[in-house]
Parts: C-alpha cells; sequence; structure tokens
C-alpha cells in the first residue's frame, strides 16, 4: 500500500460521499457510513459501522497502539441545502474548477475524507501512540 495518496483519488471519493444525501433531518447517514467503511477497508483499516438510532450511521476505526491517544472526528450529517445559488447541484459532488462541489464539501464531509486517508497513511507508519477515528450520524 501506498505511503502517499493521490488528491484525485481523495477528491472522487468525497464526491462519492456528497452524492449521498444526508440531510437532517433526519439524517439518514447509514449509506454514508457503509461507505467510509468499505473505502477504510480497502485501505487495510478495519471498522465497525454503528447505528445510534435506525438510518443514523456512525463508523468507528483506529490504528496503533497505547498512549498517548488521538481523535479525528468528523460527521456525516449537512444542514438541508435549499434552494439558494448552487453553481452546481449541491448533491453532485461535482469536481470542477479544482474543486469538489456540493453540500458537505466543506462541512464536513471535507474532512472525513481528510481523516480516511490520514489514518490511512498512520496505519502505515510504526506509531508509538493510538489514533481513535470517528465520523459520526450528527454533530
Amino acid at each position: 500500500m501506498p505511503t502517499k495518496f493521490d488528491g484525485e483519488e481523495i477528491a472522487k471519493f468525497l464526491s462519492e460521499l456528497i452524492r449521498i444525501d444526508t440531510t437532517n433531518p433526519p439524517g439518514n447517514e447509514l449509506e454514508a457510513a457503509k461507505l467510509v467503511a468499505e473505502r477504510l477497508g480497502e485501505l487495510g483499516i478495519s471498522a465497525e459501522v454503528v447505528e445510534s438510532a435506525p438510518g443514523r450511521g456512525n463508523v468507528l476505526a483506529s490504528v496503533g497502539d497505547g498512549e498517548p491517544l488521538v481523535l479525528l472526528l468528523s460527521h456525516l450529517d449537512v444542514v438541508p441545502a435549499g434552494e439558494g445559488d448552487w453553481k452546481y447541484p449541491p448533491f453532485s459532488g461535482k469536481i470542477a474548477e479544482g474543486y469538489v462541489w456540493g453540500r458537505g464539501a466543506l462541512d464536513c464531509k471535507g474532512l472525513v475524507a481528510a481523516h480516511v486517508y490520514a489514518l490511512a497513511a498512520l496505519a502505515r507508519e510504526e506509531l508509538e501512540f493510538r489514533v481513535l477515528f470517528a465520523a459520526t450520524a450528527d454533530e
């Protein structure tokens, strides 16, 4: 497995994540949680999907061992997109102009994608600490 990841790979993953409508309410983050867990698995990291309520998916994983402990925390839900002035449809995950566009690109699916690949890079190191990853259904 590579220790560095291509930005295009990360952008494509973020695009996939944005295309899953996790507008809260009601949330329905389970599909997004499964996608994150699947990607972690592809990157060699075992992850668990836990429902905090029906359809409210959360992802948990860890790498390394011991203390100190570092927590990578993000959330999978997004606020309603509304009818506003969207350059591209809010759940298109359009990759254009050097950006990934859509609801959640900045808050907080972009951070989820960054954490997934950071965790994968850390998993390839000989860590003297433990890193926990949690992508939760709600803030």
